[in-house]
């Protein structure tokens, strides 16, 4: 079954390095230092590791890394990356709650991972193997992008000569729930290239899902992110009772 971003994964990092340049990169050392503030060493589960933005500097900082990526595209590109740098990570080509395998100190799911969880039962069994897989007095660190974020219409409108990328939110109903489309195109590596995508991703409202995680043993730790506000998206820390 074709999953958000398979048919443009080789093109992923180029085109959020175009769309955000450097804000993209500091965002992730942002993130990086924060992970290194939660935890020193240990293992970290990143679920919805993409194409290894973070796990592959987490690596190659000392931790180990245990990477679950739903999207078979993904999974490639971060594979042929790991063998390029000499990196042994282990990589779980599959959704969240089929994840059944290493436990760990950290688990993360940064960069709106957990949105593209639509029914209450899918985020329930999402939390539910996240907390099974954190060991005791271990730690869930993510984020939930903002209502700002999901009312804005209109995400992101590029229209260079060499690069262009257009990205929407459109709201189904009275629900929650939003259809993602994008179309971008641009020249890769000498080449053009075109896509369009298209996925279903719901706002998850923090008060709402701390009962969900509270009943899988993840607490509050009341720990407030304010650097990451710019970002749209809200960042937690809960850890495992």
């Amino acid at each position: 079954m074709k999953q958000p971003h398979d048919n443009w994964s080789k093109y992923y990092d180029f085109v959020y390095e175009k769309t955000f340049g450097n804000l993209y990169h500091r965002l992730t050392e942002l993130t990086l230092y924060k992970i290194s503030e939660i935890i020193k060493e240990g293992t970290i589960l990143d679920f919805g590791a993409g194409t290894g933005r973070l796990a592959i500097p987490l690596m190659q900082k000392g931790y180990e890394v245990i990477a679950i990526e739903k999207s078979s595209g993904m999974v490639e590109v971060l594979i042929q990356k790991c063998a390029n740098q000499e990196l042994q990570i282990p990589i779980f080509n599959c959704s969240i709650s089929e994840y059944s395998n290493g436990k760990a100190e950290l688990a993360i799911a940064v960069f709106t991972v957990l949105s593209y969880q639509i029914t209450e039962n899918e985020f329930n069994k999402c939390i539910q193997t996240i907390s099974q897989h954190i060991k005791p007095k271990g730690y869930f660190f993510f984020d939930l992008p903002n209502k700002v974020f999901f009312n804005a219409g209109q995400i992101i409108n590029i229209q260079l000569p060499d690069f262009k990328r257009y990205v929407s939110l459109i709201k189904i109903g009275e629900t929650d729930i939003y259809t993602y489309k994008e179309i971008c195109s641009g020249i890769f590596n000498g080449e053009n290239f075109h896509y369009e995508d298209e996925f279903s991703t719901r706002y998850w409202d923090i008060n709402s899902i701390n009962t969900i995680l509270n009943k899988y043993g993840l607490m509050d730790t009341n720990k407030f992110f304010p650097e990451f506000n710019p970002t749209g998206s809200t960042y937690k820390l809960y850890q495992k009772i």
